[in-house]
């Protein structure tokens, strides 16, 4: 009863809830903040030492081979880390989408130890991963320690989760606005104010701590030009060209992972033969080591020639490809990123000598492409154009952005390709294949929102097939709260609260997304 009694707390606007649940969003800003700092410093030293490390061995016979043997032993401590936490393994975002939908309880000390434990091993052994995704996940397991301390209801669990890995994406880019977008429109998939006001809070602490520690500089220092507006036609261009290069990178992405699990080889092997082939990669091609700093930074400095661009483009993909598909700890998410940049570059460095513009106008194909190749893969068009602008610190490129990703949105959508985050989530299930085990009976408080063409719009509550192990406890219209009886007629825009016991969760989410179409 008590347990129940918390839940419906949260359906109210209590003051003293509010007030608690932000103290415990400024706590799991800081908490959050300084796991994913920490994480960010770590990769950075690391990505140092592999560089300082690949210029002083050339040649030296005895240094190349102490260099394959400790890339031998970081592919085993990575298989006994992820062995030790089998959550920890691959992105970090599925696994944050799978605890939020109720299929997943991981050990958030667990977690966090082994992901950055094995985030720093896997860039020192420089494979192109990322760490943003890892990042993610160490922000969300920081929000659920947060949680377990207060030790409150189910509902503020998974919002405190969520919010954690908000600070992740604002952390690692220094984009606040971004990780509250990408946390709404990626993994939460709903609207929920109290959410949005602890999220807001957390990522604002998150980005305090940021800047403090790394500086208050944008991501990307490059000089934005304007494309004429007669010319405007070619983002249309690009935008397809986006479209499809983001629908080949998915299935690749896909059929890659689904390959190597497929082979029989033990897992302690395959990492051994990852990080060995990873450390052949840096002796020979060290621009597509790591998860693409290196990348980027050669476009900060100069302008590659074409064919050195689509070289670079080509092998960062195939490096890319094959360093995930291995399930190492690390993200897509970077490397998604910058194969945007090198589009966007390849794409600049034929049209601008083209049409006789300044050089520096490929820097603005550059950021638009970075947005359109992130709304083709991740199909999150608003998050990839706010991170944009945060990471670049203008918004003169907004409406290039909306153009290229909305048009780089709907291509590969056309063409039957999932988001990539949602594929990997279906294969991350479909790879536990966990027995249910029965967790002590604690009640989750969900939110739905009613979207314009959802077929029970106008329905009564007792004329919609809800699941029986679900009710409906309130109704939010027009800002105000309403308990409903069985004869409440829902309209659009409604916020339906669900109350549901957390063993029933993962199902009645499931289905009653299904009848909202989400």
């Amino acid at each position: 009863m008590k347990s129940l009694e918390k839940t419906l707390k949260s359906v109210s606007e209590n003051p003293k809830y509010i007030f608690r649940l932000t103290i415990q969003g400024v706590m799991v800003g800081i908490f959050a903040g300084l796991m994913v700092c920490l994480y960010r410093f770590l990769l950075a030293g690391s990505e140092h030492v592999l560089r300082d490390y690949l210029s002083i061995i050339n040649g030296n016979i005895i240094y190349i081979v102490l260099f394959f043997i400790a890339l031998a032993i970081m592919g085993l401590l990575v298989d006994f880390l992820t062995k030790w936490e089998a959550d920890s393994a691959g992105s970090g975002i599925p696994q944050i989408y799978a605890e939020v939908k109720g299929h997943m309880e991981a050990n958030w000390t667990k977690v966090l130890i082994s992901k950055i434990v094995s985030g720093v091993l896997t860039a020192l052994g420089g494979l192109s991963l990322g760490p943003e995704g890892p990042s993610v996940q160490i922000g969300g397991m920081a929000g659920k320690g947060i949680a377990k301390l207060f030790k409150g209801s189910k509902t503020d669990e998974l919002r405190l989760i969520l919010v954690g890995s908000a600070v992740g994406i604002t952390a690692a880019f220094n984009a606040p606005l971004a990780g509250v977008i990408f946390v709404f429109e990626e993994i939460n998939h709903g609207f929920d104010k109290t959410l949005v006001f602890i999220a807001l809070v957390s990522a604002i602490v998150s980005d305090f701590i940021s800047k403090i520690i790394f500086g208050q500089h944008t991501i990307l220092n490059f000089p934005v030009l304007n494309i004429p507006l007669e010319s405007y036609w070619m983002l249309v261009v690009l935008g397809i060209i986006i479209g499809i290069l983001g629908y080949v990178y998915n299935i690749g992405m896909i059929k890659s992972s689904d390959f190597v699990g497929k082979l029989k080889i033990p897992s302690w092997l395959k990492f051994v033969l990852v990080f060995v082939v990873s450390g052949v990669v840096a002796l020979l091609i060290p621009e597509i080591s790591d998860g693409g700093h290196f990348m980027m930074d050669m476009l900060g400095v100069a302008i590659p020639s074409l064919g050195v661009l689509v070289l670079l483009l080509v092998l960062k993909y195939l490096f890319s490809m094959f360093s995930f598909s291995s399930g190492a700890p690390g993200g897509i998410f970077l490397p998604i990123l910058v194969l945007g940049a090198y589009i966007g570059a390849i794409f600049g460095s034929i049209v601008v000598p083209a049409f006789g513009w300044q050089h520096e106008l490929i820097y603005k194909f550059i950021i638009i492409s970075m947005a359109g190749f992130f709304a083709s893969t991740v199909r999150s068009p608003i998050t990839g154009i706010v991170l944009l602008a945060e990471m670049s610190g203008s918004t003169e490129s907004l409406v290039a952005m909306v153009i290229v990703s909305l048009i780089a949105y709907v291509v590969p959508t056309l063409l039957g390709n999932e988001p990539i985050y949602e594929s990997l989530y279906d294969r991350l299930l479909l790879k536990k294949n966990r027995e249910f085990v029965k967790k002590p009976s604690k009640h989750v408080l969900s939110e739905y929102i009613v979207p314009l063409d959802c077929n029970y719009v106008n329905f009564k509550i007792k004329d919609i097939p809800f699941p029986k192990n679900a009710i409906v406890v309130s109704v939010i219209r027009n800002g105000k709260y309403v308990i409903p009886d069985e004869d409440f007629n829902i309209k659009y825009s409604d916020q339906i609260h669900v109350l549901t016991d957390v063993n029933d969760y993962p199902y009645v989410r499931q289905e009653i997304e299904k009848l909202f179409g989400g």
